[in-house]
């Protein structure tokens, strides 16, 4: 009775108004799914990172994401910002434009930041060896600076096509990406069984699924490179994790960087690999994490 009440007293031509408005409305919500699907379908797992548990557009995928659009971009020079404390951070200050619209982005990331954190480790005779927090002196700026230019990327390009806060169904359905095939940066406190998430392709023998990829967890002493060109001259970088007499062999540079983290941690990896003609081939690195000093953890 009251709705009938309220359509006597619009007058025609605001029921039209609001009847255009609506279609208006429902023709942008169709539009932004199928951007979503256009531009979730041109990038594939390595574009993406697990970070706290969601999808991060990297800027290899933001450049793909972008060129298909046809986005352009103009970035200010970054802002370095010190504390008294000595810790810093790297803003970046961008302005996507995609046809006549334009937008201003903002990326931004700070040596407090937990991934950034570095240590040495202290022997003390008879006990287990002490590890110490560095202060922020030791963090290499240029790794704070390359993340903060990626969080514009994903800001700027992700904001513009109305795409923001992606989900893993997103990447499931319209990329068929799943978060087992992410890199995840995530640490594992030593006895702590090895997360799920690792990457676990399977095959099929008959009826029976059989895991192709074992998991073995080794202290890194070095990453080496070797380097090449393919038949289409695009060049390509293999990095070798050496732990003793083992070699592991990876095209990632996340995998890469992951173990070079660990070696300036002292800390071990679990990696996933598979057999292959040419060796161990990579499929999924997790950093342990070292006890806090302190710890009853022995």
């Amino acid at each position: 009775m009251e709705n009938e009440d309220l359509r006597d007293t619009l007058p025609a031509i605001a029921d039209d108004f609001l009847i255009q408005v609506a279609d208006q409305a429902e023709r942008r919500v169709d539009a932004v799914m199928k951007i979503k699907r256009i531009a979730l379908k041109v990038t594939n797992a390595r574009d993406w990172t697990d970070q706290q548990g969601n999808p991060y557009l990297q800027v290899s995928g933001s450049e793909k994401i972008a060129n298909l659009f046809n986005i352009s971009w103009r970035i200010d020079e970054p802002l370095y910002e010190e504390e008294p404390n000595g810790h810093f951070t790297w803003t970046y200050k961008g302005y996507f434009t995609l046809g006549g619209r334009s937008i201003e982005a903002i990326g931004t990331r700070s040596s407090k930041d937990a991934f950034f954190n570095k240590y040495e480790y202290l022997k003390i005779e008879g006990q287990k060896d002490e590890r110490k927090l560095l202060p922020p002196s030791a963090i290499d700026k240029g790794d704070v600076k390359k993340a903060a230019l990626t969080n514009l990327f994903g800001n700027g390009i992700t904001r513009i096509l109305g795409i923001r806060n992606l989900t893993w169904n997103d990447l499931k359905e319209f990329a068929e990406i799943t978060q087992d095939q992410v890199t995840a940066i995530q640490y594992r406190k030593s006895g702590e069984k090895p997360p799920i998430a690792m990457p676990q392709e399977k095959k099929t023998e008959g009826t029976e699924e059989v895991s192709t990829h074992p998991s073995v967890t080794i202290a890194v002493d070095k990453v080496t490179e070797t380097s090449g060109k393919k038949k289409d001259n695009t060049s390509w970088i293999l990095y070798i994790l050496h732990s003793g007499e083992n070699r592991f062999n990876t095209f990632s540079k996340t995998f890469a960087d992951i173990a070079k983290q660990s070696i300036a941690d002292k800390v071990n990896v679990i990696l996933a690999y598979s057999e292959t003609p040419k060796g161990k081939k990579i499929e999924g690195i997790v950093m342990e994490q070292a006890p806090e000093p302190g710890s009853e953890e022995q």
